[in-house]
């Protein structure tokens, strides 16, 4: 909130006396262009160096199950080792009898409720033959024998992990011959179930393992929780919630916001997983990889090294998931980019372009020599555009009004479109998702807002993405800023992170907050570049750089003469909303600096339009590359244009014309510097050339917009504070 203060003591309890106080806050406002926001860099390819991983202990792979579970005859299920409590996730849904070395292989024993029998495993070449005890307990489901390949080739592995029963049933080892310390052979292997009804044999065979590629699928940001096992990741493809990103030049492309779905598709390394012996199949991944384990993964910034997630740290932390899918012999990894650790020394989050790999190392199981697959990628910032002619919503207050436009979040995402007064004293939303194509919309509900006024839309799930939304023949003009954070600590020559819509194009100029918290001309310190008519997010160089941090006001301005640049005091009057001029305030800090208040606390703001002020050279039409003067029949001063646009530092100040004390030159006269007086509206005509019932302060009130005024009892009230201030100059 802001009070209101004049020139001087006796000003400012004048005017609080006589005023009527308001408050008017500077709206969150921001504005979204027809284009969509700037994406990331592009990807630099695979020829990038990859930055080093983070990573903890590792806990290295383990060589065998154990002790001996114990002997027992036939019917002795009660004595067979209970099944482990360790987690599932890398065991086959169905029976699979054809795994590669390493993975895990489910037999379907057809052993029936309450029933033991015997199973026996026999490699064709005689080099593998156990024997076990199986008894079915529940009968629920089928009686499944899970046999982990990775671990069953050591003569130490027993029951527990490397003979492991479904639910509550059991399994025992009886005896076995084995090759020691080796994942079982490669080869074919006879499978005989001894039953009282009856014997039947099946045939396992075991493979190589294979590496594959590394592929990238993504899914709504707000769905990460709920990919949580190989079921969900395939029900989710199949239904179009996991997609494939869309391909650019360098590769597939996301957007910061969205899941990102890293894809291993390789065999022999589910079993691995498993022998971990961890409670989940993140537990169990950290144990089998890292420097210690056959295999690891990375995910880099490429290029510049600018980014590295901390892998281990971000399963840890739940940011990222592992869910291995042996049925199709996938690993997923899940991410959420805008949560993950990283490696130390940076910020929270993981920004594009992006290179996953996976490293296999050699000697192992799974890759005789050093094996890596990768997958190059971007994650862009996430981009938004709005259906409306440069940005801005014209709308009724009515129902049924229409907001949409694209994205670049992944199909399906939630969005949450909003619907706020700029002064927060109307607030209303509608929820849409977005469609296979990136384009969103949804109907919104107006009827209770105002007419002739104006709001904000956005979109919840995207920071800044806030737009101008008018109703009836609102002006179309706002700026937003609120802060802006140098790199420097010396000092600040620009101010960025700021958001201007325009009704009819011009510019965005910056002005000192000075200690009187009284802005004037005098306080100009930069610009920006011309704006066309629309939603900007532009940069407004600073002449004067800032050497500390300060607040600071951007006052939006016309391009009255229309020739591109910026020639305030001289043209180029600030837009003006119930005659007060439109801008926004906040503070550029400079890094390590001090902090000054957020909201100045009695700011006013005088910036009166150019033909108000008198003694400003007036460009002529034509620019040239040097200032040169030019004269013209007409007694105001006035200097050619250059292509660098005038400041209060290029221009001598306005003087009044004749005295320091402004006095009503009757209509149809001459002032003393001989410029003729025009006649204002009721008549008379005050000492610069406007109404007598006029003024040249404007402070802060509360007006429907950004740069609010006082009414009519302020003027009243500046009228007096005007004479008060004068009087003391010339003291």
């Amino acid at each position: 909130m802001f009070e209101r203060r004049g020139g001087s003591t006796l000003g400012v309890l004048f005017v609080l006396a006589v005023a009527v106080a308001g408050t008017a806050a500077i709206p969150a406002f921001a504005a979204a262009g027809p284009a969509t926001q700037p994406a990331a860099p592009a990807n630099a390819g695979g020829g990038g160096t990859q930055c080093p991983v983070v990573s903890g202990g590792t806990i290295g792979p383990a060589a065998s199950a154990g002790g001996d579970g114990g002997d027992s005859g036939p019917g002795g299920a009660s004595t067979a080792s209970a099944a482990s409590g360790h987690s599932l996730a890398s065991y086959p849904d169905a029976p699979r009898m054809d795994v590669a070395r390493g993975d895990i292989a489910a037999i379907e024993t057809g052993i029936t409720r309450g029933e033991t029998g015997t199973v026996r495993i026999e490699s064709v070449g005689g080099e593998f033959n156990v024997s076990l005890t199986f008894a079915n307990n529940d009968g629920r489901k089928p009686a499944e024998l899970y046999v982990n390949t990775y671990l069953a080739g050591n003569e130490t592995a027993v029951a527990g992990l490397a003979y492991t029963a479904g639910d509550n049933d059991r399994v025992a080892v009886e005896d076995r011959e084995s090759v020691t310390g080796a994942p079982m052979p490669v080869g074919a292997y006879d499978v005989t179930v001894e039953t009282r009804s009856g014997t039947t044999t099946q045939r396992l065979t075991i493979d190589d393992p294979a590496v594959g590629d590394t592929t990238l699928l993504r899914a709504p940001g707000d769905r990460f929780g709920e990919l949580d096992t190989d079921g969900d990741l395939v029900a989710a493809r199949e239904s179009g919630l996991v997609t494939e990103p869309p391909m650019t030049d360098d590769g597939p492309a996301a957007a910061l916001g969205d899941t990102m779905v890293y894809r291993l598709n390789a065999s022999g390394v589910y079993g691995l997983m498993a022998a971990q012996g961890g409670a989940t199949s993140e537990a169990n991944f950290l144990a089998a990889t890292g420097e210690d384990g056959p295999f690891d993964l990375s995910i880099t910034s490429s290029g510049d090294c600018e980014s590295a997630v901390d892998v281990r740290g971000s399963v840890t932390d739940g940011t990222a998931r592992v869910i291995p899918d042996p049925d199709s012999e996938t690993l997923y990894v899940t991410a959420d980019l805008r949560r993950v650790a990283v490696r130390e020394g940076l910020d929270r989050g993981f920004r594009g372009p992006g290179r996953a790999t996976y490293t296999f190392t050699g000697g192992s199981h799974i890759a005789e020599s050093d094996t890596t697959t990768a997958v190059d990628y971007t994650v862009a910032a996430r981009e938004y555009s709005y259906d409306a002619d440069s940005g801005i919503l014209v709308r009724a207050a009515e129902p049924g009004q229409r907001v949409a436009g694209e994205t670049n979040l992944a199909p399906g995402t939630n969005l949450t479109v909003n619907v706020t007064g700029l002064d927060r004293d109307y607030r209303t939303s509608a929820r849409t998702t977005v469609d296979d194509d990136g384009s969103f919309g949804v109907d919104i509900d107006l009827s209770d807002a105002r007419d002739d006024a104006r709001y904000t839309a956005s979109i919840a799930q995207i920071d800044g993405s806030e737009t101008l939304l008018t109703t009836g023949s609102a002006e179309a003009t706002a700026v937003l800023f609120e802060e802006y954070a140098s790199a420097s600590s010396s000092e600040a020559d620009r101010v960025g992170n700021v958001r201007v819509a325009l009704e009819d194009g011009g510019f965005l100029a910056a002005y000192r907050v000075p200690p009187n918290e009284q802005v004037t001309r005098e306080d100009l310190i930069g610009r920006s570049g011309y704006l066309q008519s629309g939603v900007h997010d532009p940069t407004v160089s600073l002449d004067r750089p800032l050497t500390r941090s300060e607040n600071v006001v951007l006052v939006a301005h016309r391009d009255d003469d229309g020739d591109g640049r910026f020639d305030y005091p001289a043209d180029d009057s600030p837009y003006r909303i119930g005659g007060d001029p439109v801008y926004g305030v906040g503070r550029v800090l400079l890094d390590g600096g001090s902090k000054p208040p957020r909201n100045p606390q009695y700011l006013g703001v005088t910036l009166p339009p150019a033909d108000e002020i008198t003694g400003t050279p007036v460009p002529t039409a034509t620019p040239t590359d040097e200032p040169t003067a030019t004269a013209t029949p007409s007694p105001t001063p006035t200097a050619t244009p250059t292509d660098r646009a005038v400041t209060t530092t290029e221009l001598p100040p306005p003087t009044l014309r004749g005295t320091d004390t402004p006095t009503a030159t009757p209509a149809g006269t001459t002032a003393p510097n001989g410029t003729r007086v025009p006649t204002a509206a009721n008549g008379t005509a005050g000492p610069n050339g406007t109404a007598a019932n006029g003024t040249a302060t404007v402070t802060d009130g509360a007006t429907d917009g950004f740069g609010p005024g006082f009414g009519v009892t302020a003027v009243v009230a500046a009228v007096v504070l005007f004479g008060a201030v004068a009087m003391s100059r010339r003291e």
